[in-house]
């Protein structure tokens, strides 16, 4: 069986606060990148969702008889021994 050996080794603390404060720099910088995209992007989108209210083709209409998205019928009940004849008819 192989053994492992665990060595351990010392970072001065300098070290960890040069590396500590590079990660917090580079999250600086992506944080402004986002945001700046964000501002950047955030005009142009809110002139789009204005056009496509404004001018977009399909609205859902409201109430009454022009309303498309109901469907009208007429229903009636069939006893399950209605069913079974008909299955057996040839």
């Amino acid at each position: 069986m192989q053994e492992f050996r665990v060595r351990f080794i010392r970072i001065p603390r300098w070290q960890i606060a040069l590396g500590a404060g590079l990660v917090l720099a580079l999250l600086a910088a992506f944080f402004v990148l986002a945001l700046g995209l964000f501002f950047l992007l955030l005009p142009a989108f809110l002139v789009l969702a204005a056009m496509a209210y404004l001018f977009g083709g399909s609205r859902a209409r409201v109430g009454g008889a022009a309303d498309d998205r109901t469907i009208d019928g007429e229903y009636r009940v069939v006893e399950q021994r209605r069913i079974e004849e008909r299955d057996r008819l040839p």
